[in-house]
């Protein structure tokens, strides 16, 4: 037997006008991540290990 646990809440009116418009705000702000710095940090602990066997 199904347990109706409880209905999924519907944005409207103002509400639901302001989550779309931080939603694009959010898009047009969206950048990618830079792991350059972890990237030359990770190669530099490779070849000290290297050096090291």
């Amino acid at each position: 037997m199904a347990v109706y646990v409880k209905a999924i809440p519907t944005l409207k009116g103002s509400a639901a006008e302001r989550f779309v418009k931080m939603s694009e705000d959010n898009l047009l702000r969206r950048r990618s991540v830079d792991f350059t710095k972890s990237a030359v940090n990770s190669r530099a602990i490779l070849a000290k290990r290297s050096k090291n066997k």
